[in-house]
């Protein structure tokens, strides 16, 4: 069985090719949070450097998280793009488990990863005899918490830490207990691409495919969770709120007399979001009869990533739903990961391809709920 494995959880953008559990190569790298831009390079080359196709594939997998969420939706997506369009199975497994089975030495295992503030994400393992049993599911909690409790619940067990908070919280973990020691690889701060597929392959093996794949995430983006508690509102957008609009601010978008346009046409609705009475994003649909097109989600440039298109999208479902909406198409970029994952999230699945679609160059992926 040839597997893909897809690594995007960190810095690090990481592919492998495995045969079974023996890994065919692997490629890593540390050129920061740029997984957009480098992902799809580093399967084509990955592939091209052992001359196999991905439709030789027999599994895909991928880090789920937690870890950078946009890292983590680009390769959920990127899987699940695959998965779909040639019918090969796909797994996700989470940064903690894949850590854990980098760790060859029975015993328990904490895999723990830095989540800031001496806040972390974690899990316990336990390895015997080459299998890894999930002690405690994955959770989100303080250091000081984190410590406490496995000193409690495993007062007599030595506990094996692994992952890139070892390094952070490292005098914190030393002094919480005699029984606490931290794994002496420091390759092992970020989730092995070859330990994760070696995850996979097992997951695959004993529960089959994913079918409902989606990120893994134990709490809100930063950048979400500082938008709530401003005063942020949802509401129908009109020919007002584009007077002083600087198009500029949303970049590959139409032009303002389109906008204009469909803004007073009576076969469509858009709603804008607000942030202290500021518009910073908008969102439209174009109703024929029970079907809706959703013609765009644009959010200012300097307001992405903080939750403004999910609380968009989620207001034109709930429309949709009201009006006795039975079918929602809309279409994206191939190349829109993030996109491509939101929507997903939300239900839509792929139905078809507009080839070449945005500037001669990239397909138009069709998508419907």
């Amino acid at each position: 069985m040839k597997v893909l494995g897809i690594e995007t959880s960190s810095k690090i953008c990481s592919v492998a090719i495995l045969e079974d559990k023996n890994l065919i190569k692997k490629i890593e790298l540390n050129n920061g949070l740029t997984h957009s831009e480098t992902l799809m390079p580093l399967i084509k080359q990955i592939l091209e450097e052992t001359n196999l196709t991905l439709s030789q594939m027999d599994l895909l997998v991928c880090d789920i998280g937690p870890g950078s969420f946009t890292g983590i939706r680009i390769g959920v997506a990127t899987v699940k793009a695959f998965s779909d369009s040639l019918d090969i199975p796909a797994v996700g497994i989470s940064s903690l488990e894949g850590l854990a089975y980098s760790i060859k030495t029975n015993g328990i295992i904490c895999s723990m990863i830095d989540c800031k503030n001496d806040n972390c994400y974690y899990a316990v393992y336990q390895l015997e005899n080459s299998q890894y049993t999930l002690l405690e599911s994955p959770k989100a909690d303080s250091v000081e918490n984190c410590l406490t409790f496995l000193n409690y619940k495993y007062t007599n067990s030595t506990i094996t830490f692994v992952g890139d908070a070892c390094e952070v919280y490292k005098d914190k973990i030393e002094t919480g207990s005699s029984n606490f020691i931290l794994s002496d690889n420091v390759s092992l701060e970020t989730v092995d691409v070859y330990a994760l597929g070696i995850a996979g392959v097992t997951k695959y093996t004993q529960l089959g495919e994913d079918k409902n794949l989606l990120p893994l995430y134990l709490k809100k983006p930063q950048a979400q969770r500082q938008l709530e508690g401003k005063n942020m509102i949802i509401e129908n957008m009109n020919i007002t709120d584009i007077e002083n609009l600087d198009i500029s601010d949303f970049d590959d978008f139409w032009n303002m007399d389109i906008l204009k346009d469909e803004l007073t046409s009576e076969t469509s609705q858009f709603i804008c979001a607000k942030l202290e009475n500021k518009l910073v994003g908008f969102a439209g649909i174009k109703i024929i009869l029970d079907e809706a097109d959703i013609m765009n989600i644009a959010v200012k440039i300097d307001y992405r990533r903080q939750g403004i298109a999910t609380l968009l999208l989620n207001h034109i479902l709930t429309i949709c739903k009201e009006k006795g909406i039975k079918t929602i198409h809309l279409e994206v970029n191939e190349e829109n990961f993030s996109a491509i994952s939101l929507y997903q999230k939300f239900g839509f699945e792929e139905c078809g391809r507009r080839k070449q679609y945005y500037d001669n160059k990239y397909d138009a992926i069709l998508m419907k709920k």
